[in-house]
């Protein structure tokens, strides 16, 4: 049972009488007004905040008026003024008698940077003048066909011994100058290679012509630019360097008996190439291409190649063939100047060889590489006007090794 007084029955509104709770309805009504509406302010409050406000604004209007108008150092001219000062507080005067007017230690103490601007234009007006007299000789050698410095009559350039005969023709054909050159050796040493810095590993390059003159060939031509690329079977003067197979050249080889040959098939595992042609005694490698002649007649020239074997496309070019038993030929394309030769394809490279009556011709690096070397002077004339620096020679030597 429920307990007796523990629940009690609100009792029923009476809407008839007044609520109990008016006060409590009015002060709910003030706090409304006193947090939601707005403030209201005695008369007394609103004229303080006014005249505080023209106080303020009195005394800005003071202050900027009686500012002095002044325009404010950038950055640099504060540091200029700056270091200015720190110099003149570090700075000591040198020992001894102050220099001269017009001596050379005062000229040395008192060289400023307006005198260094003035002797840096001089060395620049300097150089300018001599380019334009070189551009001037250039033009006069333009202007005169360009082959007055490089015309040669047949039997000028030749060179016999019992070991050894040379004879280069310059010839003249469809707007091309190239040298032909008859190379007839003894022995299959005279055929040798040479690198820049006289090591495979050295890393330099240099001019055909440097390289050369340190071992005084008859002849010597550029190679195949061997440290170019990083892979290839590289055998030079019978020492195996590389044995990378690569399927983007062809590689030349010359034999212990000084036979040329070639290999196009480069699908083989790597270094079964190298080995086996180490262990035949291969005297020489070259990788670049194309093959131009193989048993005396023309190739099929690659359509996709490392360079580019469609006709119309000239180039300065270098390349070598054999005509028999250490009987070589070296062809050397002079090319990019007008009027005196604007180089070959490829295809017409082919034809020259063919020309010549070879059993077996390969291109080598050409374009501004192709320079022909002989008896000590560059007799080509290499198209940058200058010789390129490469990585390795090809060169015909009078004396075999003993």
């Amino acid at each position: 049972m429920r307990p007796v007084g523990r629940f009690k029955r609100t009792p029923l509104r009476r809407y008839d009488l007044p609520a109990k709770n008016e006060g409590n309805l009015q002060h709910y009504k003030r706090f409304r007004r006193r947090h939601f509406d707005l403030p209201f302010f005695h008369f007394g409050s609103e004229v303080k905040m006014v005249g505080c406000v023209a106080g303020l604004l009195l005394i800005l209007l003071f202050c900027n008026a009686s500012a002095p108008v002044i325009e404010v150092p950038s950055a640099q001219e504060r540091f200029t003024e700056w270091a200015k000062q720190q110099n003149e507080k570090t700075l000591q005067a040198l020992p001894g008698n102050t220099p001269e007017p017009g001596s050379e230690l005062y000229q040395i103490v008192n060289f400023s940077a307006e005198a260094q601007q003035t002797e840096i234009e001089n060395q620049i007006a300097e150089q300018v003048k001599e380019e334009q007299a070189q551009i001037a000789v250039e033009t006069a050698d333009a202007s005169a066909g360009g082959t007055a410095l490089k015309h040669y009559e047949p039997g000028e350039l030749s060179y016999h011994t019992d070991r050894m005969s040379v004879d280069i023709e310059q010839k003249q054909k469809d707007g091309i100058t190239y040298f032909v050159c008859d190379i007839r050796l003894t022995d299959v040493s005279q055929l040798r290679t040479a690198f820049a810095g006289d090591d495979f590993k050295s890393g330099i390059y240099e001019a055909v012509s440097d390289i050369a003159g340190r071992y005084s060939p008859v002849l010597a031509i550029n190679a195949d630019f061997c440290r170019y690329h990083r892979n290839g079977v590289i055998i030079r003067n019978g020492e195996l360097l590389r044995k990378q197979n690569i399927t983007k050249h062809h590689l030349l080889i010359v034999d212990e008996h000084g036979d040329m040959s070639v290999l196009t098939d480069r699908s083989e595992k790597q270094g079964l190439v190298a080995d086996r042609l180490s262990r035949a005694n291969t005297w020489q490698t070259f990788e670049f291409g194309p093959v131009l002649v193989e048993n005396g007649q023309a190739t099929t020239l690659p359509k996709t190649f490392y360079v580019n074997c469609h006709d119309g496309y000239y180039e300065p070019r270098t390349a070598i063939g054999q005509a028999g038993p250490l009987h070589y030929i070296v062809i050397v394309v002079d090319g990019r100047r007008e009027g005196y030769s604007t180089g070959c394809s490829i295809p017409k490279l082919q034809q020259l060889f063919l020309d010549e009556g070879v059993e077996f011709a390969f291109n080598l690096d050409g374009g501004g590489s192709t320079t022909l070397y002989f008896l000590g002077n560059v007799i080509n004339m290499p198209s940058g006007g200058k010789q390129r620096s490469v990585s390795d020679v090809i060169m015909f030597m009078a004396n075999p090794v003993q």
